[in-house]
């Protein structure tokens, strides 16, 4: 069955605000216009065009990567890649012995970390019996009081 209600005169759409502006018909139209009168500008290249090789100028050789804009900007020569020295890794000797004086530090840094507590709870024990002692002390002094 087909629909009854007729939409084309509804000019708000779904309902709300769309928050679109709308064109002016005039600049539509000069839009129209101009487009056609194009015809020698092209826009540039997606890619960057081809150079010279340093080895061989007459062989061309593309650069890859995209054309740059900015006018002051020069085409590559070469890659980056190839401007990056390589560093030199450490030797295996080397490895080894920083192994070794780091595995002593952390040997030295947990023999500390044992002492201290092996300290803290010395000292909470002794705490502990002084407070024993004290507790004591006080209970027999009662006694004493109370058999006079």
């Amino acid at each position: 069955m087909a629909c009854t209600i007729d939409f084309r005169c509804l000019d708000k759409g779904f309902g709300g605000k769309t928050y679109k502006r709308k064109r002016n018909p005039e600049a539509a139209v000069d839009d129209q216009d101009a487009a056609m009168e194009i015809d020698a500008t092209y826009p540039p290249p997606a890619k960057r065009s081809m150079v010279s090789f340093s080895d061989n100028p007459d062989r061309l050789v593309v650069i890859a990567g995209k054309v740059s804009e900015r006018k002051w900007k020069q085409p590559r020569k070469q890659r980056s890649s190839v401007v990056q020295v390589s560093r030199k890794g450490t030797t295996f000797e080397e490895r080894e012995k920083n192994k070794s004086v780091k595995k002593a530090y952390k040997e030295r840094m947990a023999e500390l970390k044992g002492e201290i507590k092996k300290n803290k709870e010395e000292k909470r024990r002794k705490r502990e019996e002084r407070e024993k002692k004290k507790e004591n002390i006080l209970p027999e002094e009662m006694i004493k009081r109370n058999n006079k």
